[in-house]
């Protein structure tokens, strides 16, 4: 007679290699076809395991049978080694959930199986040499209790609820919990005692309750992605780093809190009137700091600083050119020549910044790009999970939507141009345009959303928030495309100048007494940076020139001119020009935003553009727009705008167009 025993835990596992079987079992084939003719596989537990089952027992078998939701289809008309194949490579990029269960045989042979199979993504970061540690997590909508209760609850040692997939062994107590409310989680520890009864779980922490913000891990999960999902996967690395983070933090007390707390702030019970007046000053104290932090001249010093480290040598007036435009405009776009440093110039600013490797992103463009799902992924609809693409991008926004009170992201497109942008950054021309709020890429239909296993990972669409900064690198040369107006209507695009080379010489002539920043700034910080939103505020005499800039041009051209969200963009731009800095004069700054807004849009054929830029005549051109900028030397004496114009002249005379 069989004696079956079955287990009520959740275990993480994946296919193991030929090899590995061999080392263990002394066969060689992970996947085989059975007596039954069905498909037959051994499932490897990556996770840790509960202290009482068997340390030895690291293989499951499972069958064909179980994968058939998945969308697996056996052929048995094929020969074995393709049908093995066929196998292996469906669960090729798949880690697999499963229950653990034993039948001893009438021969006192132990079989362990894999029951109720659960496919999970791998993630890109997936190693096979990884170990992971399970989580438990306890929510509102399925423990019914508010954070505070739950937090109340893990502070007086009472019980908080069942959480399905985990031991209740007394040997098994979990030291972190985490508490989820919609898609966000806060991490809580360090327990080192638990009990379990019809209450569910209560835990003891020796050293005090103490909690974190998750968001930093969630790009590491692995969690099945139903809505009452009660556990999750993290590999044994990010555990251990977990454990630290609390470690580092004072236990907080029994009291009520705003339901989610912002990262790195933390609260804690004041039981008397000396302890509360230390907390004031300490409040203080901190209040001072970051008000020091959020002066821009002194990161705009920084900036620059880092800049020379870096052995950059670009003049400051660009440097705050640069500056202005990332901080008021949907996308800024770096042009030159090769060689010049513009991807080392985003690496500055965001090491300026204080930015970590997730927060600085750098996508670099393929020319073999046609749309977004290139750039952004697609759904699988055989497997019905959704892919990102191997660019790290959709990851990153979906870090920086949890963080958008928080930290700051910037993600840099090297080399943009390498693939036509209208095609593969369609989706975000026109989200870029919108409010804050309402800035919501598509991924995939919500119609569908309940039908994507990882749903709860890569959710159908994602709010690119305030905190995202984008950026993009390009040649000009015969390799790449040249931009459409759609994209130019929504771009600083900026040439950079190098300075003397002589400068290469001199690593950083600079006073090297600043202060060394020891945090990050946050997103809150940075956007104390920027003006906030009014009404057009251009001088008088500056929108003047703009209105007969756009008369001029609409009269050599009806699809040339200046629209009315280019004359925002400009005034935006100005708003937001450091105040009182000596390198970039308002002047000066209109007469970059000309070039970098306007004359960027205008090419084409001498036909067309010959009365409008006219020809070389000495050092000054002879054409309707260079006379007009004369006219308005109270505006700005248009220095860069009068080089360009002369340099479209000598194209049009050369090569017949300008570009």
């Amino acid at each position: 007679m069989l004696q079956r025993k079955k287990w009520d835990i959740d275990f993480l596992g994946a296919l193991p290699t030929n090899d590995e079987i061999y080392e263990i079992l002394g066969r060689h084939k992970t996947v085989f076809v059975n007596s039954q003719n069905y498909l037959q596989y051994f499932i490897k537990v990556i996770n840790e395991t509960p202290i009482s089952f068997p340390r030895n027992q690291t293989l499951f078998t499972c069958y064909s049978t179980e994968l058939e939701k998945y969308g697996f289809e056996e052929n048995f008309h094929e020969g074995e080694f393709t049908r093995v194949n066929e196998l292996v490579e469906f669960l090729m990029d798949s880690l697999i959930l499963f229950k653990p269960s034993k039948k001893v045989l009438s021969n006192h042979e132990e079989v362990y199986n894999a029951t109720e199979i659960r496919l999970i993504p791998k993630l890109e970061s997936y190693r096979a040499d990884q170990r992971f540690k399970s989580i438990p997590i306890f929510s509102k909508s399925v423990h019914k209790m508010t954070q505070e209760e739950f937090v109340d609850s893990l502070m007086l040692g009472k019980y908080v609820g069942t959480a399905e997939g985990i031991s209740i062994e007394p040997d098994d107590t979990p030291s972190i919990v985490l508490w989820r409310e919609d898609k966000t989680y806060i991490a809580y520890g360090l327990f080192d005692h638990h009990e379990y009864a019809h209450g569910g779980f209560s835990f003891t922490s020796n050293v005090g309750v103490r909690e974190i913000p998750f968001s930093h891990w969630m790009n590491k999960v692995y969690l099945e992605g139903n809505d009452d999902e009660m556990l999750l996967f993290i590999d044994l690395d990010s555990y251990s780093e977990i454990e630290r983070k609390l470690e580092d933090i004072t236990p907080i007390a029994n009291i009520l809190r705003e339901p989610l707390l912002p990262e790195g702030t933390y609260y804690s019970r004041i039981d008397d009137e000396e302890s509360l007046e230390k907390d004031e000053k300490d409040a203080a104290n901190i209040t001072n700091e970051e008000d020091t932090y959020d002066k821009e001249e002194e990161f705009m010093e920084h900036f620059i600083h880092t800049t020379r480290e870096m052995g950059l040598q670009y003049y400051e007036k660009d440097l705050y050119n640069f500056h202005t435009a990332m901080k008021s405009s949907a996308l800024t776009i770096l042009a030159g020549m090769s060689g010049t440093g513009k991807s080392r110039l985003v690496q500055a600013y965001g090491k300026a910044l204080g930015l970590d490797p997730s927060q600085l992103v750098f996508v670099a463009v393929r020319p073999s790009w046609a749309d977004d799902a290139d750039l952004l992924g697609y759904v699988d609809t055989k497997n019905m999970l959704y892919r990102p693409s191997d660019t790290s991008l959709v990851d990153a926004l979906f870090h920086a939507q949890q963080e958008r009170n928080n930290k700051m992201f910037i993600i840099c497109f090297d080399e943009m141009n390498l693939s036509r942008v209208e095609h593969y950054f369609s989706q975000f021309l026109s989200v870029l345009e919108m409010e804050p709020n309402r800035r919501m890429l598509r991924l995939y239909s919500d119609r569908i959303a309940q039908q994507i296993h990882n749903s709860a990972q890569y959710g159908p669409e994602i709010n690119i928030g305030p905190n995202v900064v984008f950026v993009g690198t390009v040649n000009l040369d015969e390799s790449t495309y040249h931009f459409s107006d759609k994209v130019l209507d929504r771009a600083n695009v900026i040439t950079l100048d190098v300075q003397s080379y002589d400068m290469l010489k001199i690593r950083n002539t600079r006073d090297t007494k600043e202060k060394t920043r020891k945090q990050p700034y946050t997103f809150e910080q940075y956007n104390k940076f920027k003006a906030l939103e009014s009404p057009v505020s251009l001088m008088d005499n500056e929108l003047d020139m703009l209105w007969k800039l756009h008369l001029v041009m609409q009269k050599e051209n009806k699809n040339l001119g200046i629209g009315p969200r280019v004359v925002k963009q400009i005034d935006n731009y100005l708003k937001n020009l450091p105040p009182s800095n000596k390198f970039l004069t308002r002047k000066e700054a209109f007469d970059i935003q000309v070039v970098q807004r306007i004359l960027t849009k205008l090419r084409g054929p001498e036909g067309l553009l010959k009365g409008l830029i006219g020809k070389i005549n000495n050092d000054r051109v002879e054409g309707s727009l260079y006379e007009l900028f004369e006219r308005y030397e109270d505006v700005s004496d248009f220095t860069r705008t009068k080089s360009a114009i002369i340099q479209k002249a000598k194209e049009l005379k050369v090569n017949g167009f300008t570009v």
